[in-house]
């Protein structure tokens, strides 16, 4: 799989638009922060309005698909659970991974613009959020290209460890 970088404003996530844009949210924080917030907040509160209905709940595994157009630049929008905040690990970041994995591949998507689960809480470092995301990408080849949501200085450093580990790789 090949990574490419976004910075997680709306302005940006403008300029790329596509298919499919996927992000996580957590059962137990609102209003929402990361993507999932500016999402609810470009469409008027129509993802809170989905919550309050009982259609969204954040659970971990839980899965929800809605239409990104027209305010979105982004035919759809995949919500992934992560569960209450204070029991996200390295455990559950790897069962919403497997999740956004399988979801992608059995949708066909190849190519999709994904926000880190967890990435806004920091509760998971950037670069070894990459390397679990890269060791479960060897049992799903489908996948093509993920632009990953990222903080400019976490884009720097994920880059270098995967240059460096491209190296690593060749040397041996």
């Amino acid at each position: 799989m090949d990574l490419r970088f976004v910075a997680p404003t709306l302005r940006q996530l403008d300029k790329l638009g596509g298919e499919l844009l996927a992000c996580g949210l957590f059962e137990d924080e609102r209003p929402w922060k990361g993507v999932a917030g500016l999402l609810d907040w470009r469409t008027a509160a129509r993802l809170s309005r989905h919550a309050e209905g009982g259609a969204l709940t954040g659970q971990l595994g839980e899965v929800v698909l809605v239409p990104g157009r027209p305010r979105l630049p982004f035919e759809k929008i995949l919500l992934f659970g992560l569960g209450p905040k204070a029991d996200f690990d390295e455990t559950a970041y790897a069962a919403v991974i497997e999740r956004m994995l399988g979801t992608l591949s059995d949708l066909k998507v190849r190519m999709a613009v994904v926000e880190r689960p967890g990435r806004h809480c920091g509760q998971l470092d950037a670069v070894r959020a990459v390397d679990l995301l890269m060791q479960a990408c060897t049992s799903y080849p489908v996948q093509d290209v993920w632009t990953l949501v990222e903080a400019v200085h976490d884009q720097k450093r994920i880059a270098q460890h995967l240059a460096e580990e491209r190296r690593r790789k060749r040397i041996r």
